[in-house]
């Protein structure tokens, strides 16, 4: 081993004359990566001799960096830790550094193996090329790319006595979210812990994509084997087929990683029969043979966040939003306008309060559970407000993926990040100008976003993302939360300085459950839903099981009740039992009764009740895709893909 260190110091000592001492570019005698980041680094103006790597950290600095990696380092500690317990008798320290080359977690042992790696790895220590030159996680931020770094390979003469592998790790959007390293005190010999880091890493990526709340996560690789590792690739879906997130393998196998996920769905990466993401969704279908665009072939496994038909997804539209705290999607204009008869339950003395805070730009906070009208009473506040000519810009904190969230809040520069439209593009904060921002599920924001939030409604201004230019943020705050913040506070979930920046005032919404005017406000959406049609009665065993159930998903749920119930009951005097979905019949245990009146058993005569309630609507509507998609209260293209489902069984 001695003969093998001293020949490996020569060549690295003979490229480091040619470089530092005559202004050569050595050949053949280190790697390409490390020529390319020396050069990088002098261009910096970093010395070898310059001692930067043990400077004292601000305390400050230390606490932000901890708040804005949290779920970095929640996504990354598991790997780690099975890295360290693997190759801890090699001496290897175990590190995970942000996008910007910070160190966010590390773990090594104690003892002379270790030595020194305590400050080196110091948490919230900056050590990317920028601020230490040449090293392992410097270099694979740059590149991209798995990379090693031995001994004097490094640019600074203080850290030469190690040997470093580093791989990165990129996000569900494809962005570079950290790295993950391997450090330990050089011996001269090759480093052979790159492959085990890079599964690690991949697996990493793939808590990520967990993360993400999908409704369907998919994996696929060419050989079966593989599905199930860290090695597959992974797609997470929304319902409606729209791709959330991918790991670094679907990319690749795909040929995504130039394109990005934009305007990405199943359809368009995959040659499938229509049937397969409806069947997937509805986890009937758990694994299977696809062809992706391109034509190649992939073993595909599936797993649905929730199981069950059409219809069971009707009746449970608000529970799941809950779960997931994703609400149906619907263009910013086509969203109902606020109806006062849906803020009735909020006493009246809290409304004018809220009223007049909103009037002075005294933010509103609306406490309530998911679907009890928290966005109706925002608009509500909006429209009746001077602002009313402006914009109303909603955004849901918990639906977006934490690699997009940022520019979604605050746009981005041309040539920001890969995949970018060109020329960039305004974020929410910018469209809201002149307006109001509704800011929902604020009690699920990142706690890394919610150091930013707070400085923008501080310095009433912001930048896009790779931007210098400050945008003047104008617009009035509403947030909203299903959540005790004050818990979340207490237990360090959320920011207490921010959270008293958005309480100016405090209005909570009661659950439908607890409202006195239950009976009427159940007459209202009736009618409300109902529209210009016809709007037969409830019969009065109906009418008691709707005002019996506990409605978990409040209003929202009701109102997609009735409107299936409309649609069931098309050309019949009465709306009676045989006509709600299963699900206000759970608090009774009575069964489910069909149209024809026999009692409903197992999964057949549910789906026989879900066709009808599509071809009713595609009755009701003339055919008209769209309308009958808005009646069922769907996405156009999930009806799409039932139609065709139905079509290819000859239902």
């Amino acid at each position: 081993m001695g003969e093998l260190l001293a020949a490996f110091e020569a060549r690295v000592q003979r490229a480091r004359r040619d470089f530092f001492d005559e202004g050569r570019v050595p050949t053949g005698l280190v790697p390409d990566a490390v020529i390319r980041s020396w050069e990088r680094s002098r261009g910096q103006g970093l010395a070898a001799a310059d001692r930067r790597v043990f400077s004292p950290i601000s305390r400050q600095q230390v606490a932000w960096i901890e708040e804005r990696n949290r779920r970095l380092v929640e996504h990354a500690l598991p790997e780690m830790e099975k890295l360290r317990a693997a190759l801890s008798r090699g001496g290897w320290g175990i590190v995970c550094t942000d996008a910007d080359g910070v160190v966010v977690k590390a773990l090594y042992g104690t003892g002379s193996a270790y030595r020194d790696m305590d400050r080196i790895f110091e948490l919230g220590r900056p050590i990317g090329e920028a601020s230490i030159g040449t090293s392992g996680p410097g270099c694979a931020l740059v590149d991209r790319q798995p990379v090693v770094v031995r001994a004097a390979e490094h640019f600074l003469d203080e850290i030469r006595g190690f040997s470093c592998a580093s791989v990165p790790i990129f996000d569900p959007a494809g962005e570079l979210a950290g790295v993950l390293d391997a450090t330990r005190y050089c011996n001269g010999g090759p480093v052979t812990v790159l492959e085990p880091l890079a599964i690690a890493a991949r697996a990493v990526e793939n808590r990520m994509l967990a993360g993400l709340g999908a409704a369907l996560t998919m994996g696929f690789h060419y050989r079966p084997d593989l599905l199930g590792t860290p090695l597959e690739g992974v797609i997470a879906f929304a319902e409606t087929g729209q791709v959330l997130g991918a790991n670094g393998a679907a990319r690749q196998l795909l040929e995504l990683a130039a394109e990005g996920q934009a305007g990405m769905d199943f359809e368009r990466l995959f040659d499938c029969p229509p049937e397969t993401f409806v069947q997937a969704l509805s986890g009937r279908l758990t694994q299977g043979v696809v062809w992706s665009d391109g034509g190649l072939r992939f073993e595909a496994r599936f797993e649905a966040a929730r199981k069950g038909s059409l219809l069971a997804c009707l009746g449970e539209a608000a529970r799941t939003a809950q779960r997931a705290g994703t609400p149906p999607a619907m263009p910013a204009a086509a969203l109902p306008a606020a109806e006062p008869s849906e803020v009735d339950g909020v006493a009246e003395r809290a409304l004018q309060v809220a009223r007049r805070a909103f009037q002075r730009d005294i933010p509103v906070l609306i406490n309530g559970e998911t679907g009890t009208g928290k966005e109706v009473l925002a608009r509500h506040l909006h429209e009746g407000s001077e602002r009313a000519g402006g914009p109303f810009v909603a955004i849901n904190c918990s639906s977006l993926p934490a690699g997009l969230i940022e520019s979604e809040f605050f746009g981005y520069e041309d040539g920001a990040f890969t995949g970018g439209r060109r020329g960039g593009a305004p974020g929410k904060f910018e469209l809201a100008r002149g307006g109001t921002l509704f800011l929902d599920e604020i009690g699920d924001m990142p706690l890394e976003l919610q150091g930013r939030l707070l400085r923008v409604l501080q310095e009433r201004s912001f930048t896009r993302l790779g931007g210098a230019r400050l945008i003047a943020f104008e617009a009035r705050i509403v947030a909203a939360t299903h959540r005790s913040l004050d818990e979340l506070v207490a237990t360090g979930r959320f920011r207490e300085d921010l959270y008293y920046r958005i309480k100016g005032v405090r209005v909570s919404l009661p659950a439908l459950r607890e409202r006195a005017d239950r009976e009427a406000l159940l007459e209202r959406l009736l009618r409300r839903e109902a529209g210009d049609g016809p709007c037969p009665p409830l019969t009065p065993e109906a009418r008691k099981l709707l005002l019996a159930y506990r409605w978990p998903g409040n209003i929202r749920q009701l109102g997609h009740v009735l409107r299936l119930a409309l649609t069931l009951a098309d050309g019949e005097a009465q709306i009676g039992v045989q006509h709600l979905p299963e699900d206000v019949f759970e608090d009774t245990g009575r069964p489910l009764v069909a149209a024809g009146g026999s009692t409903q058993e197992g999964a057949g005569s549910l789906r026989d009740v879900e066709l009808d309630a599509v071809r009713a609507a595609m009755e009701k509507c003339g055919g008209n895709v769209s309308a009958a998609a808005r009646c069922l209260g769907v996405a156009r293209a999930t009806l799409y893909r039932k139609l065709r489902l139905l079509e290819a069984s000859g239902a």
